[in-house]
């Protein structure tokens, strides 16, 4: 993890935020934390996909954010295609890609912008296809798994993590959820936020649903376990993932791993879990 702190730490993020400040009217701080959260997640998404990267490996990072991971990726040599959807030029988040894609042009970073689910051949064939709090949400989770699959190589795998929702918990959100009372739960617990977007965004996707999915497709679904684990120790060990689920969140976790009792949750099975990370391969013939 070395080198990718050495690549986040090259981001201007200072002068970015004062650009955006000044042409947004919105605070630089804000801004430079927004930016801090991103560079963040990128390390989670390395971290994810470092134990199957080789040299050779043609790879696609699927809703590639500010494209930090793949620029990281593409600087050490890696054959990587980052595919983040065109926001029309106008929003924050796009502005903010743009610039960054400018910062880093000399490593001629190929940008694929259009839903996964568009995917064709014609964008080529990737070994590993890979997202981080992606799938989630995209409306239409199994068109845009079959149009992955359907440029994933034969001996390829793709490896998503995302929130199952069988766990009643929102994570972007830090609250609870009724997945089959939308609705009713956003009312009862974002109550008259204006910042819902992201939630308006949630497909509220579950283990069994993406495991439903890989057997109607003759695809074969892995499921790692002690996730939900993993996650109290982030928000114990993590000061900005443990921002983001501040409150009884943060205070639970940190009480269950202080404890001794967080361990027993690596025995907790991944259908009734969350996040999940799922490894997709194509079933193979005796």
């Amino acid at each position: 993890m070395a080198e990718l702190d050495h690549f986040l730490k090259t981001l201007p993020y200072d002068q970015l935020a004062r650009e955006f400040s000044a042409d947004n009217g919105l605070d630089a701080e804000n801004i430079k934390e927004r930016l801090l959260t991103y560079a963040n997640e990128s390390r989670v998404t390395v971290a994810l996909i470092q134990p199957h990267l080789t040299p050779a490996l043609r790879l696609l990072e699927v809703g590639a954010g500010l494209c930090l991971t793949s620029l990281f990726l593409k600087q050490q040599g890696y054959q990587i295609t980052a595919l983040e959807p065109a926001m029309g030029g106008f929003g924050l988040f796009e502005q903010l890609k743009r610039a960054i894609l400018n910062h880093y042009s000399d490593s001629m970073l190929t940008v694929l912008e259009k839903p996964a689910q568009a995917l064709t051949t014609a964008d080529g064939h990737f070994d590993l296809i890979f997202s981080n709090n992606v799938i989630e949400h995209i409306p239409d989770w199994p068109a845009a798994l079959t149009a992955m699959g359907g440029v994933l190589s034969d001996q390829g795998k793709m490896l998503h993590a995302c929130p199952n929702y069988t766990v009643p918990y929102e994570p972007h959100y830090g609250v609870p959820v009724f997945r089959h009372l939308r609705k009713f739960s956003k009312w009862l617990f974002l109550g008259n936020r204006d910042d819902t977007e992201i939630w308006d965004s949630l497909n509220f996707i579950t283990c069994r649903e993406v495991a439903h999915y890989g057997k109607q497709h003759e695809l074969s679904c892995t499921f790692e376990k002690a996730l939900l684990y993993k996650a109290l120790k982030r928000i114990e060990d993590d000061p900005l993932f443990e921002t983001r689920h501040q409150g009884a969140v943060a205070t639970i976790a940190r009480l269950l791993m202080r404890s001794g009792i967080g361990t027993l949750f690596r025995y907790i099975p991944p259908s009734l879990a969350t996040p999940m990370i799922v490894h997709i391969t194509r079933k193979r013939l005796n």
